[in-house]
């Protein structure tokens, strides 16, 4: 570092050291108390060193907004990394417990938990540390992800052959870096060992043939490459109590430890006040100072900083400041009703994002968004309901402030690396590292709207994050070190954490993030929102939905799951909104189709019942709902030119009035711009056969993706293949149909992992998505080969049946159903069913047909009482028909034991169905009376009628016999 900034530390060290520089500016020493280093290391890139926090211009007002036992923290790193040369740890935490000894067990666990918060205050120490001493870094965040190719070298391909990249470990030793191991606690087990015998004797063999040795092996062989004398490591654990043993023996003998403890409240009120340079009363810092230390260990002293500055934006309570910093109680945040002197939108260039409908409460969450960002903090964290703006809000802020906006939509399966980079090949094949939207965001100094926080893994979310955020800094898989631009800034979105799963929000997690709650609108700005956006739909219509909307809200039920069922998101208002705005007669079924209402639970369905009819909302099918014919001037003015006629599906199809008004139901959402649809129904009621003779009808082209328990985030976008030697990524039926204007039938939805599914919310609300390759799907026209234009044809048509059992799939629609426009397939009516059996039985009486409906008929009646738990379709009475047209002999009893077989061996269950079938003439037989019956037919009898071969005569004298059956032995027969 230069020679003017050069810190020495002078006084006595058990008291209170301070922090000055050297008078001759020549003089290279560093001094902290009475250790003194006279010739520090000088590295050869100094864009390693770590830059003095922000707030600190340079190292003169360390001593006032240091507290003693901080400083104290320094003279101990410097003394074990320049003069006793060993490798340190920074551990939490040093509260002692006894005095909390009374506390209530979950009490104690929380408190415990806290401690981990002080993971940014070592951060910040160790940062500190290396920009004062000049220390060049490399830094290794690490996480369950971490492996022993992050710790030595990543092999890669070029057209030269193989390569070998040095990782972090490996460069700072030969470099005489300072090597900084982040979060040692997070690592899976037998990983960090590979670093052991670096730690104890700077030797490592390399996997490209060559070995680290050190400075002395070196001198004496001059073989091996040398490790610089200079090289150590600084390692960083949060540990709970009594968990000293989750670190590996030989690993933790290897470090020198210190403890570091949270800041006494009389250091941390003067390094507030020093922060606050008089612009806060000294009253107000005092009460600030006391909320945080109500809980030990909630409070590192850079959230406190960042709490004073966001009082100097806000002049708002120290209570609610804290709430914004993440130190509140029960995870308390600051909301809209905070707001009292709004902040203007500096920089502001044009006026609100197309389609984004300001209100109170959206203007008061930009606020405390913008003052988040004004008070120093890179990120924020907007949590709230799903269907509650939060995405279209943080668009909206950042097209006001004309800033570039990128969204990354996260999921379960994201690796820590995968939030940075991917993997790819070049065009000439060598394997290359290709950035994310948050990488490109950093860099380049975008905003970027990470979309589902809480659903990444803990350690994958706090492994990077927590540097980049807190510090501005990225080390990057590809070896180099990224300064985020001044302009980066972040909106994470997130769900609140529910009362029955363990809570996302770890204590690590809270300092890294500007708190915001966001609550859904009240009803007078919903009505706003939903007239600007639907003008033409009548207020008495508004008034029922809202009405409806509040009455759902104030029904007590036992969980979350259940009251998500009965939620009327905005998201799902708009979709009502749409349609009712050309069909307003159709209000009734829309509502329930919206709630999916036929597959709710009994009790919820009588609740949503009674709710409507308060509301004044008639459940009776509309007018055109009750066509039985389908709408050809809808599929008219709907038909497209096919680019690719064998893309358009062909479907054997017998028209009927049942299936006739799904599809009306389904042309009309598409005819006012659905693009997204939710098409829902038991097995076998012919979710396939009305889609694709929809698409027959409108001639559009189809792409078709079957989902499936091992569909992952991947498969879903992209299909890699190696080809010449080259990783080459082939579009998936999604990013065809997206490209050329197709629709995209996903079947069997609820088979993938409610994650995966998830992932397309991006897609079809924010209109992005981010691919596995770095490119980027989109609607704006933007320039650049990472991105690719989403054609304005494009929609998704995904078909799901109802969750629980029978059912084996998950729950798509308790997580996103309020993104789609739902629409039921029910079981159809006899009529409609009759119809469908005479195309398949031309050979069967018409009695018979007659009496197959009937009989589902009743079958469909037990099922929605709950006596039958599998619901019979469609699909089993064609099955049964097909059967008798080809071999009427056999009988009707004979072709509907082939749907009835999977149950006879629960006797319960079958005495049911015999009871229904024997109402109707039909006779169908047990176990026991099908295994005596089928004696006869279907295979041959014996004629012998025996139950064993008989034997033969002997002849007494022994003579040979050909042919015959008559003598046992012989040839039987030539």
């Amino acid at each position: 570092m230069p020679d003017a900034v050069s810190p020495v530390l002078s006084g006595d060290v058990l008291g209170m050291p301070q922090l000055r520089h050297p008078v001759d500016s020549v003089d290279r020493s560093i001094t902290f108390g009475n250790v003194t280093v006279r010739d520090p290391p000088q590295g050869n890139s100094p864009n390693l060193i770590p830059k003095l926090p922000s707030g600190l211009l340079d190292a003169s007002e360390v001593n006032a907004s240091l507290p003693p036992c901080h400083l104290s923290h320094l003279r101990w790193m410097l003394q074990k990394d320049l003069i006793l040369k060993q490798d340190f740890l920074l551990v939490g935490t040093e509260v002692s417990l006894l005095k909390y000894a009374t506390s209530s067990p979950s009490s104690l666990t929380r408190i415990i938990e806290n401690m981990k918060r002080l993971a940014r205050e070592r951060r910040h120490l160790l940062l500190l540390y290396a920009a004062l001493t000049g220390r060049e870094i490399e830094w290794i965040s690490i996480s369950k992800d971490t492996s022993e190719a992050d710790l030595k070298q990543r092999k890669e391909v070029s057209v030269s052959g193989t390569l070998y990249a040095d990782q972090a470990p490996v460069r700072a030793a030969i470099n005489g870096r300072l090597l900084v191991l982040d979060g040692l606690e997070k690592a899976e087990r037998n990983v960090l060992p590979t670093l052991n015998n670096l730690l104890e004797n700077r030797e490592m063999p390399l996997d490209d043939g060559s070995m680290l040795v050190s400075p002395r092996a070196y001198e004496t062989h001059r073989m091996g490459i040398s490790v610089r004398p200079d090289f150590r490591v600084a390692a960083l654990a949060s540990l709970n109590d009594g968990e000293s043993a989750a670190l590996d023996p030989p690993l933790r003998s290897r470090f020198q430890a210190r403890l570091t403890s949270q800041v006494d409240s009389g250091d941390m009120l003067v390094s507030a006040s020093a922060r606050s340079r008089g612009c806060l009363s000294a009253e107000v810092l005092k009460d600030m100072v006391e909320l945080a230390c109500e809980s030990p260990g909630e409070a590192c002293l850079e959230t406190i900083h960042d709490t004073v500055a966001y009082l100097e934006q806000t002049q708002t309570s120290p209570r609610i400041a804290l709430n914004a910093s993440g130190i509140g109680r029960l995870n308390e945040m600051v909301g809209e009703r905070e707001v009292s002197s709004p902040l203007e939108l500096i920089g502001r260039v044009r006026g609100g994002l197309p389609g984004f409908v300001e209100t109170t409460t959206s203007k008061s969450l930009q606020y405390l968004m913008l003052a988040g960002f004004q008070s120093n903090k890179r990120a924020v964290a907007l949590v709230g309901p799903k269907g509650c703006y939060k995405s279209s809000v943080a668009r909206d802020l950042a097209f006001k402030l004309g800033e570039k906006c990128e969204l990354f939509t996260l999921h379960r399966d994201l690796t820590a690396r995968d939030l940075l980079m991917s993997r790819g090949t070049s065009d000439s094949g060598d394997t290359i590292w290709k950035e994310t939207p948050l990488t490109r965001a950093a860099r380049e100094g975008h905003y970027l709207i990470l979309d589902g926080i809480d659903k990444c893994r803990a350690d994958t979310l706090t492994s990077h994050l927590a540097l980049l955020f807190e510090q501005g800094l990225l080390f990057l898989p590809d070896g180099t070190r990224l300064e985020a631009h001044s302009n980066f800034r972040c909106v994470a979105i997130a769900h609140p954490p529910s009362a029955s799963d363990k809570t996302w929000i770890v204590p690590e997690c809270k300092g890294m993030f500007h708190w915001v709650e966001a609550s859904p609108l009240e009803a007078d700005e919903q009505r706003d929102v939903l007239s600007t956006l639907f003008p033409s739909i009548k207020r008495k219509t508004l008034d029922k939905l809202l009405a409806l909307q509040k009455e759902l809200d104030d029904v007590s039920v036992d969980n979350v799951a259940n009251k998500d069922l009965l939620t009327l998101t905005m998201r799902k208002l708009k979709h009502i909104c749409r349609r009712v705005e050309r069909y307003p007669s159709e209000l009734g079924s829309l509502v329930c189709n919206s709630l999916m209402f036929s597959f709710l639970p009994d009790w919820e369905r009588n609740v949503v019942s009674k709710c409507l009819s308060r509301c004044g909302i008639e459940t009776s099918e509309s007018i055109s709902m009750n066509v039985g014919k389908i709408d050809l001037d809808n599929v008219g003015k709907l038909k497209r030119t096919p680019q690719n006629p064998l893309l358009v599906p062909n479907p054997t199809f017998q028209e009927n009035a049942g299936q006739a008004r799904v599809m009306n139901d389904i042309l009309d959402a598409h005819s006012v711009g659905e693009k997204s649809l939710l098409i829902s129904g038991y097995q076998g009621v012919g979710k396939n056969k009305i889609v694709d003779k929809l698409l027959s009808l409108l001639d559009c082209e189809r792409e078709y993706l079957q989902l499936h328990r091992d569909t992952t985030v991947q498969s879903l976008l992209l299909t890699p293949s190696i080809e010449d030697g080259k990783l080459v990524y082939h579009d998936s039926p999604l990013l065809r149909a997206a490209k050329n204007g197709r629709i995209l039938v996903l079947d069997e939805a609820d088979k993938a992992p409610t994650e995966v599914v998830c992932l397309l919310k991006g897609l079809i609300e924010d209109g992005q998505l981010s691919l596995p390759d770095g490119r980027v799907l989109t609607y704006q026209d933007n320039s650049g080969k990472e991105f690719i234009q989403i054609h304005p044809d494009f929609c998704i048509w995904t078909l799901t049946n109802p969750a629980g059992y029978p059912f084996h799939g998950n729950d798509l629609a308790k997580e996103m159903s309020d993104v789609f426009s739902c629409h039921h397939v029910p079981p159809l009516d006899v009529e409609s069913h009759k119809k469908i059996l005479n195309s398949y039985g031309e050979n069967v009486k018409s009695k018979t047909i007659d009496k197959i409906a009937s009989i589902w008929d009743e079958l469909r009646l037990a099922h929605e009482s709950g006596a039958l738990s599998y619901p019979f379709s469609v699909r089993e009475s064609v099955a049964v028909v097909k059967h008798l047209n080809a071999f009427p002999k056999d009988g009707i009893s004979e072709a509907i034991d082939n749907v009835v077989s999977f149950d006879r061996s629960n006797p319960t269950l079958f005495n049911q169905l015999s009871g229904i079938f024997r109402s109707h003439g039909i006779r169908i037989l047990s176990e026991e009376q099908l295994r005596s019956d089928r004696l006869e037919g279907g295979i041959s009898t014996p004629k012998t009628r025996a139950s064993s071969p008989k034997h033969g005569k002997v002849d007494p004298d022994n003579k040979p016999h050909v042919g015959g059956n008559q003598w046992a032995g012989g040839t039987g027969g030539s």
